[in-house]
């Protein structure tokens, strides 16, 4: 939605705004979060109040990975003109993906309020709403790292279990990464139905994080270590979300599957037979609705974290730190001494190895 509108107003021909807003506006269509920041840092430093500034600062900000800037900008955007809707669009996914949901829906209300045939917008409120009503009937179980969100007493012994689930992944994550989420995360515990109409997942997913983690908790307790590692693999999810936003999806994914307890043999061994998706594909590999494609990408990407962590060791947090912050993989690895077609003809041995 966002880059939607990024192209919108960087291409719009009539009224062009001043040198410094549309440098930052092509920038982002370039996704040069950095080049677009300094633009826009200074035309706010003339015009602190101009809308379409401080809309644009708070796109390259949440691009960089700084979503409580951005918020701060979108919402001093809408206040210096509540009629540019851009910024109230903007504003809505950031909101919800932070956790936010009341202002997520708050901001779509006035984006539908100013064009009542978007349907896109209007759906996608429909779904906020939805959820919303989902929560206001939930209990609420807050822990000193944790809020977890449930259905009452029918629910109440799976809601222990996984808010002690969860204070255990927090330190034994937090060890492996010398690294603590410093936010509060919040668990949601669905039915079945309800996660699968909240998060439109696939049906092989079994959780989902998207700023708060989203379980379907049928039967979970039968099977505690399963439970165990999805709530680990979530976790670690946020813990990125958190730390390291910048890093590209499939090592998000691999750490998330790196760190799980348990033996890995299992899914390693689906990538026998198998060819190797090339990295520039391998972050849309798990848009898939088969889990048996889905299962190669989680496999192949365990794998090449693997070896990421066992050649970097102590420095590995460090390394998805300098990723987070837009330094290219090859880059960071030549920061640290390793050599990128080895570390890709590692990757592709070990994938091999079990073939």
């Amino acid at each position: 939605m966002i880059w939607l509108l990024v192209s919108l107003l960087s291409l719009a021909p009539q009224d062009r705004p001043a040198d410094p807003i549309r440098d930052g506006w092509a920038a982002l269509q370039r996704g040069d979060g950095e080049r677009a920041a300094a633009a826009f840092r200074t035309a706010l430093a003339s015009a602190p109040a101009d809308p379409r500034a401080l809309t644009g600062a708070g796109i390259a900000a949440h691009l960089l990975g700084h979503d409580d800037q951005a918020i701060d900008f979108l919402k001093r955007s809408i206040k210096a003109d509540p009629r540019f809707v851009q910024a109230s669009y903007a504003l809505g996914p950031i909101a919800y993906a932070e956790g936010d949901l009341d202002l997520a829906i708050a901001c779509y209300e006035r984006v539908l309020k100013a064009a009542p045939d978007n349907a896109g917008v209007a759906e996608q409120l429909d779904r906020w709403r939805k959820e919303l009503a989902v929560h206001s009937t939930l209990t609420l179980q807050p822990t000193s790292r944790f809020d977890v969100l449930f259905e009452g007493e029918t629910q109440q012994e799976i809601a222990t279990r996984v808010s002690e689930m969860l204070e255990a992944a927090y330190l034994r994550v937090g060890k492996a990464l010398n690294a603590y989420a410093p936010q509060t995360v919040t668990a949601i515990l669905y039915t079945g139905e309800q996660f699968r109409d909240i998060t439109r997942s696939p049906a092989w997913a079994a959780a989902a994080y998207d700023g708060r983690i989203r379980v379907p908790v049928r039967g979970a307790l039968k099977d505690p270590a399963e439970l165990d590692r999805v709530l680990t693999h979530e976790f670690v999810h946020a813990v990125i979300h958190q730390l390291y936003r910048g890093i590209p999806k499939w090592l998000n994914e691999g750490v998330a599957t790196y760190l799980e307890p348990g033996d890995h043999a299992w899914l390693v061994a689906r990538l026998r037979g198998r060819q190797m998706i090339p990295l520039a594909r391998l972050n849309n590999a798990f848009r898939t609705p088969d889990g048996a494609d889905a299962a190669i990408a989680y496999a192949q990407s365990y794998v090449g974290t693997r070896v990421l962590a066992e050649r970097l060791g102590g420095n590995f947090p460090v390394f998805l730190q300098y990723l987070s912050e837009g330094v290219a993989l090859d880059e960071a690895l030549l920061m640290f001494n390793l050599a990128p077609a080895d570390i890709e003809a590692e990757w592709a041995r070990r994938a091999g190895a079990a073939r």
